[in-house]
């Protein structure tokens, strides 16, 4: 499976928080398998954050960005376009198995939601498959989480 939640996507985030460690040369060698292994077969069967084309996404932009390899970032962007088209023609196709929508974060609509979010502004929708507590961005976020306030009118 080329999955967050069971392979190599989720491998490779791991992976990515220990470039900086002793196994750096190790950890850089996993994170390009874990990219191809995303590449060729990580992409059609659903568009789920846990085990569908968002969560993949998510791990092959933090990839791309963490190692500054523009092909990685062309091929995302390539599958984000894919991704996309396929919600815009056919629906979204939620991570359950099963032609049915479902709520919920990692597998449902929520999720599907939060990755075209984190899609359109990385820097601002913080990485929830990364454990990622907040964005790397400071002064835009500061500036959304307030118009997000003023929005709800609190």
């Amino acid at each position: 499976m080329t999955a967050w939640c069971h392979g190599a996507p989720g491998i490779g985030l791991s992976r990515l928080r220990m470039l900086a460690g002793e196994s750096a040369a190790t950890a850089r060698w996993e994170v390009t398998q874990a990219v191809e292994s995303t590449l060729v077969s990580g992409f059609g069967d659903n568009h789920s954050l846990c085990h569908g084309d968002l969560g993949n996404l998510d791990f092959l932009l933090q990839a791309s960005e963490a190692l500054s390899n523009d092909r990685w970032r062309v091929d995302g962007h390539r599958m984000i376009g894919r991704t996309l088209d396929d919600i815009e023609h056919n629906g979204w196709k939620c991570g359950i198995g099963k032609p049915i929508e479902t709520p919920g974060l990692m597998t449902g609509l929520a999720g599907i939601g939060y990755g075209r979010l984190r899609l359109a502004e990385p820097r601002l929708v913080p990485s929830v498959l990364s454990l990622s507590l907040r964005s790397t961005g400071t002064a835009g976020s500061k500036r959304s989480v307030r118009h997000l306030s003023i929005c709800r009118g609190h």
